[in-house]
């Protein structure tokens, strides 16, 4: 699948089915969420879709406490959906978490996890269109390393390819 973009933006990876909490939510729920869909934590969110904390399985089995309110981690790391997938990727690293929410206006519309960056990694590639010389990577080159060509398009490869 060839796309014509200059760079990969947080709604292009994003998942937006998010699986959320609310903060009154009890942690023995919070523990089957987390184990049912098979992921490593969540938003917790207010009444207005606005997220206030993330709970993750390190909260669950290393703090005390009767709801995800009680557990959660409050200095919540979020993005905007126009945010670059460089920049996600820069910002889980540089701050060492594992996930973040992409908000629009304040509100829950996705999440992104280091494993989303992996698979977009895994699949991505910038194709000169002059050589067919590629690159991997989140941002189109400025310029191809094998011919000087500055005229990129963005290939997906289909898993397993």
């Amino acid at each position: 699948m060839v796309e014509t973009y200059n760079t990969i933006v947080a709604r292009d990876i994003m998942t937006d089915n998010v699986i959320s909490v609310r903060p009154d939510t009890p942690v023995d729920r919070v523990a089957r969420l987390l184990a049912e869909h098979q992921i490593t934590g969540m938003p917790v969110v207010d009444d207005e879709g606005r997220v206030i904390g993330i709970v993750s399985e390190y909260d669950v089995i290393s703090k005390r406490g009767r709801t995800a309110a009680d557990i959660m981690s409050r200095d919540v790391i979020s993005v905007s959906e126009d945010t670059s997938a460089e920049s996600v990727a820069r910002l889980l690293s540089e701050r060492r978490v594992r996930r973040v929410p992409v908000l629009r206006e304040g509100q829950l519309v996705g999440i992104i996890s280091r494993a989303d960056l992996v698979r977009l990694f895994a699949i991505t590639r910038w194709t000169c269109e002059d050589c067919g010389y590629f690159v991997r990577g989140f941002q189109r080159p400025e310029q191809c390393e094998a011919c000087g060509s500055s005229r990129f398009v963005l290939d997906r490869e289909p898993p397993g390819m």
